[in-house]
C-alpha cells in the first residue's frame, strides 16, 4: 500500500513538472509572438512617423519663408531698387515685376510641396495674359490664393504685374508690407467707409495702374469666404428680390465698378480708358473655384499634405468676357454680374455632383526648376540683404550724409568679394 502511494506521488510530481514545462514553453512562444507583432508594428509605423516629422519640418520651413523671410527680403530689395526710378522707370519696373514673379514662384513651390493639383476648365486665359484684365473669383478658403497663383504662375507677365485687392487684415503683417510695396490695395468692409474707400481705390488706380504698368486686377467680389458670409448673403438676396444661391454669394459691386469707372474703354475712343491715362481694361474673367464635393481644404491641414476626401485636385473654371463701356454704369454692371454669379452657382452645383466643370480640361504643370529656382533665389536674396546690411553698418553715422552712392557700392562689392 505504501509502495503504491509512493508510486502515485512520484507520477503526480512528474506530471506536474511536465505541465509546468509545457506552460512555460507556451508562455515563451506567446512572449516571442507578441514581441514579433510589436516589432512589426514599430517597423510599419516608423516610416510613417518619419514622414510626418519631415512633412512637419518642411511645412514650418515654408510657413516661415512665406510669412516672414521672403516678404522682408523682398521689401528690402524693393527699397534698394527705388533709386532706379530716377534713372530708368522701365528698368525699375522690369526688376520689380521679376521680384514679384519670384515671390509668386515661392508660393507655387509651397503649394507643390503640399501636393496641390490645379485643373483648369473653360477658356484658356493664357491667350490674354498680356492684356489688361479684371479677374473676379469666388472665395471659399485661404487655399484659394494658392490655387490662383498656381494656375497663373506660367502665364506670361501676369504674376509679375497683377494688382490684388485684399482684405485689410493682412496689411500690418510682413506679407502686407510686401504687398503694399508692390501696389496691392487693401479694403476694409463696412457701409460707413464704403464711399471713402471706393474714392481712395479710384485714385489709386488712376495714379498707379498705368504709371506702374499693371496688367491684371484680381479680387474676390463676394467680400469674404463663403462660410463666413453665408447668412448675410442670404439676407442680401432676399432683401433685393434675388434668387438664392447655394454655392456662392452675389458680388458686392463697388470695387469692380470703381475699376470700370477708371479703366473701362471710353465710348468715344475704345482704345483709351475713361480716365484718359492709357489703354483700357479689355477683358473681365469669371474665375470659379471648386473643391471636390464642396469640401473646402483647411490651409493648416493642406500644409501637412492632408486633403479632404484624400484628393488635392482643385477645379478652376475660366470664362472670358469682353468689357463693355456701359459697365461704367453701376446698375448695368450689377445686372451683368448678378447673372454671371447665377451661372457660377450652376457651374459649382454640377462640379460638386460630378467632379468636373464644363469645357476644355487642362492640368496645370509646375516645373521642378520653378520650385528649385524660387528657393535658390530666396537664399541669394537673403545673402544680398545681409551683405548690404553689413555695408551700411560700416558707415560712420557722422559721415552718413557725405557718404556717396559710389562709396557705398564700392563698400558693398568689397564685402561681397571678402
Amino acid at each position: 500500500m505504501e509502495a503504491t502511494l509512493r508510486a502515485n506521488s512520484e507520477r503526480n510530481a512528474a506530471a506536474s513538472v511536465e505541465r509546468r514545462k509545457r506552460e512555460k514553453a507556451a508562455s515563451e512562444r506567446e512572449r516571442k509572438g507578441a514581441a514579433v507583432v510589436e516589432s512589426d508594428a514599430e517597423t510599419a509605423s516608423s516610416p510613417m512617423d518619419v514622414r510626418k516629422m519631415l512633412t512637419w519640418c518642411v511645412a514650418v520651413y515654408f510657413f516661415l519663408m512665406t510669412a516672414f523671410v521672403v516678404p522682408i527680403a523682398c521689401v528690402s530689395t524693393f527699397l534698394l531698387l527705388t533709386p532706379l526710378l530716377l534713372v530708368s522707370r522701365p528698368l525699375f519696373l522690369r526688376l520689380e515685376n521679376r521680384l514679384c514673379q519670384f515671390v509668386n514662384d515661392h508660393w507655387v513651390a509651397a503649394s507643390a510641396f503640399c501636393g496641390l493639383q490645379v485643373v483648369e476648365y473653360g477658356d484658356d486665359v493664357a491667350e490674354i495674359a498680356d492684356a489688361r484684365v479684371l479677374c473676379l473669383a469666388n472665395h471659399l478658403g485661404l487655399v484659394d490664393h494658392f490655387v490662383i497663383m498656381n494656375s497663373l504662375h506660367a502665364k506670361g507677365r501676369v504674376p509679375g504685374s497683377w494688382m490684388w485687392v485684399i482684405y485689410n487684415i493682412w496689411k500690418y503683417t510682413p506679407l502686407g508690407v510686401m504687398w503694399t510695396s508692390h501696389g496691392n490695395f487693401f479694403v476694409n468692409g463696412g457701409p460707413n467707409k464704403r464711399q471713402r474707400l471706393l474714392e481712395t481705390f479710384r485714385k489709386h488706380l488712376s495714379d498707379y495702374f498705368w504709371s506702374w504698368n499693371y496688367g491684371w486686377v484680381v479680387m474676390y467680389p463676394e467680400g469674404s469666404r463663403l462660410f463666413m458670409i453665408r447668412e448675410s448673403a442670404a439676407r442680401f438676396a432676399e432683401k433685393n428680390g434675388l434668387a438664392p444661391l447655394r454655392h456662392c454669394a452675389y458680388p458686392r459691386t463697388g470695387a469692380a465698378h470703381a475699376v470700370m469707372q477708371v479703366c473701362a474703354p471710353s465710348n468715344e475712343d475704345p482704345s483709351m480708358a475713361l480716365s484718359g491715362k492709357g489703354a483700357p481694361i479689355e477683358y473681365l474673367i469669371d474665375a470659379t473655384l471648386g473643391y471636390p464635393k464642396g469640401c473646402v481644404a483647411d490651409i493648416g491641414s493642406a500644409m501637412m499634405g492632408e486633403w479632404p476626401l484624400e484628393t488635392s485636385k482643385i477645379g478652376l473654371h475660366y470664362k472670358i468676357h469682353k468689357v463693355k463701356p456701359e459697365w461704367a454704369d453701376e446698375e448695368k454692371l450689377k445686372e451683368f454680374l448678378y447673372e454671371m454669379y447665377k451661372e457660377k452657382d450652376e457651374l459649382l452645383d454640377k462640379y460638386y455632383r460630378t467632379g468636373e466643370f464644363a469645357g476644355e480640361k487642362r492640368t496645370v504643370q509646375v516645373a521642378t526648376w520653378t520650385i528649385m529656382a524660387s528657393q535658390i533665389s530666396g537664399y541669394l536674396n537673403i545673402i544680398l540683404e545681409c551683405t548690404l546690411l553689413r555695408a551700411l553698418l560700416t558707415v560712420d553715422s557722422a559721415d552718413l550724409l557725405d557718404y556717396s552712392l559710389i562709396d557705398f557700392v564700392i563698400s558693398f562689392l568689397r564685402l561681397s568679394v571678402d
